[in-house]
């Protein structure tokens, strides 16, 4: 019992931290210019070396940072951070396992696993070759920006 409680309490605040938005700033570099579009990525990122390489050359500017966080999904997690955005990569050894634990997420985002969400903004949710990508946002450049590098959303609004 003690166990699921500190479980629920850790995906309560992780969650709170993911989700929540703030007033944009202007001033936030989130992309190039993208008048030259010989810089889109023909190849769908599988990775999280290759999505972060995508993102390089597509020009955003971003800090990473691996979290040591497998409450939420069980992959090794990269949060990648564009302004004040916030992209979750989760990479796994095998797609196999990213289709497990995408299997655990409800077609329209608010339940992964047992658990509830009541997300502050739209959520996300893309997976090809070993990663699985998590964006709670409307910010309409990372959306397309994850459309290009990672196919169609497969669950979330």
């Amino acid at each position: 019992m003690k166990k699921l409680i500190i479980f629920v309490l850790t995906i309560c605040i992780g969650v709170s931290l993911i989700g929540c938005t703030k007033k944009s700033n202007p001033q936030t570099k989130l992309e190039k210019t993208t008048s030259n579009t010989s810089n889109l990525v023909d190849a769908k990122a599988k990775t999280t070396k290759t999505f972060i390489e995508s993102l390089n050359k597509l020009g955003y500017s971003y800090k990473t940072s691996k979290e040591n966080d497998k409450e939420f999904l069980a992959g090794d997690l990269t949060k990648v951070v564009i302004g004040e955005d916030i992209i979750g990569v989760y990479e796994y050894p095998n797609p196999e396992l990213v289709e497990k634990n995408a299997k655990a997420i409800s077609s329209d985002g608010s339940m992964v696993g047992n658990a509830v969400y009541d997300w502050k903004a739209a959520p996300h949710f893309y997976k090809n070759g070993t990663i699985l990508v998590t964006y709670i946002g409307g910010n309409k450049k990372i959306i397309d920006t994850l459309e290009k590098l990672m196919g169609h959303q497969f669950a979330g609004m």
